[in-house]
């Protein structure tokens, strides 16, 4: 009996080519963080669910819809071009530059992160009504907003760590914030019950705790490594300069866009429908998008991983590794919609209660979304790879308007499953175009020879 499982595990192993073992060796650390983390926030959902009921909760989403969607428009995805320009420098063996694109990096987000708060309050202040539906939280809001733009710092922290493949701290640090922010949430819901404002000061008050955890520990842990080159001054990079801030713009506008869709689908529903409606959705998009536990450490550790592979311009190893990764999970994938389809109303109303029954339409339609990324998890870090910015920002506007006007024409009729059937119209365009695209791209540059 071992001998066969030894030989199955040996057969399964021979499927995978070098590059994919070694993704999956980089995420391995990812998974155990993103399984504590998947455990945390299905217990703080749960939790919250139940406590607050559905006309807070969907106050709470909508009020953090609109804060997350204003903030993406200055985001900047500063990270994505630290790892992109990052990984040149490291297989040029240029350290000195790498530490003066982080600080450059750092300067960007700082300067954005702020930008973005007063912005924010401005809007709020003048006119909150406008914007939010629901009890008047401004302090609330700005507060959360300040907390969150401290995470555009913690996105440079996280990104150097992964240029680095130092996925383990990365993995380590998140454990510690998840459990920080878990304690908290927990304590608060057990001691204030129902009072929206009180869980809303735990929630910025654990984004506070876990940027200084998560930037300390970073700092430290890099600090041995790039000592000698700490003086690095940011005029190293200038002769690049406008080729990288090109790159940040570029896939910022198409990260905006992309938040934008998937923040954008509740500001709808809550315009066109009622804080229960956003709440029924909210609900049953967590519990779908907790599926993206499995991919997310793998789209984590692939895009360093494609950005020094595509550096090296070995385009033959990149078709190989995407190939094989994705013949082995898409059978599982179909397997396992088929049995979320027939248990979907019993699984919600076991979990949040009866009165959320609502959720199960929503729920399968938003987990087709989420299983079908989770398969493709690599299409869209092979287009910021490959440095495909314009493809990707025109790919999510189209995909904006079709799942826009789809989510429109379906919302009076079927309320939150007519903008879940939105936002899968959307995803499927998506991952459509960007997978063929990629490959296409791959095939014109490759120099190896074809998959067989």
């Amino acid at each position: 009996m071992k001998a066969k499982v030894r030989e199955k595990y040996k057969s399964l192993k021979r499927r995978f080519d070098p590059e994919s073992k070694n993704l999956f060796k980089n995420s391995s650390w990812v998974f155990l963080s993103n399984g504590l983390g998947t455990a945390f926030a299905f217990i703080k959902m749960i939790l919250i669910t139940r406590i607050l009921g559905a006309e807070l909760l969907g106050t709470y989403t909508l009020a953090i819809a609109f804060i997350l969607t204003t903030q993406e428009f200055l985001r900047l995805n500063i990270s994505m071009g630290l790892i992109r320009f990052g990984a040149q420098y490291n297989s040029e063996g240029s350290k000195d530059k790498v530490v003066s694109v982080i600080k450059f990096s750092l300067l960007l987000s700082m300067g954005s992160a702020l930008l973005s708060v007063l912005l924010l309050g401005g809007m709020v202040s003048i006119s909150y009504e406008t914007f939010i539906k629901g009890p008047d939280l401004t302090f609330y809001v700005i507060a959360f907003a300040f907390s969150n733009g401290l995470t555009f710092i913690d996105a440079i922290s996280k990104a150097s760590l992964k240029l680095f493949y130092k996925f383990k701290i990365n993995s380590v640090i998140q454990m510690i914030m998840d459990t920080i922010e878990v304690i908290i949430i927990i304590i608060t819901l057990y001691v204030y019950g129902p009072d929206l404002k009180a869980f809303f000061t735990a929630t910025i008050l654990s984004k506070v705790i876990n940027s200084f955890t998560c930037n300390i520990a970073a700092y430290r842990e890099l600090l041995p490594e790039l000592r000698p080159y700490l003086s690095s001054g940011m005029h190293l990079i200038k002769s690049q300069r406008k080729e990288y801030l090109q790159y940040i713009f570029g896939n910022s506008f198409s990260s905006t866009l992309k938040v934008f869709m998937n923040q954008g689908d509740v500001l709808l529903l809550g315009y066109m429908g009622s804080l229960s409606d956003v709440a029924y959705y909210s609900t049953a998009k967590k519990l779908a998008y907790s599926v993206l536990t499995l991919s997310d450490p793998l789209a984590s550790s692939v895009f360093p991983q494609l950005s020094h592979l595509i550096a090296d311009k070995v385009y033959g190893k990149v078709r190989i590794m995407l190939n094989s990764i994705t013949r082995v999970v898409i059978l599982p994938a179909l397997l396992f919609l088929t049995l979320a389809y027939f248990i979907k109303s019993e699984l919600i109303t076991l979990l949040y209660g009866p009165a959320f029954e609502p959720a199960s339409e929503p729920f399968f339609i938003l987990l087709i979304c989420a299983v079908q990324g989770s398969v493709f998890f690599w299409a869209l870090p092979l287009i910021q790879s490959l440095g495909l910015i314009k493809k990707r920002f025109l790919v999510y506007l189209s995909a904006i308007l079709i799942g826009g006007i789809t989510a429109m024409l379906l919302v009076h009729e079927f309320k939150s499953t007519g903008v879940a059937l939105g936002l899968l119209a959307a995803n499927l365009y998506i991952n459509f175009r960007f997978i063929q695209t990629g490959i296409l791209y791959l095939n014109k540059n490759n120099s190896l020879q074809p998959i067989t």
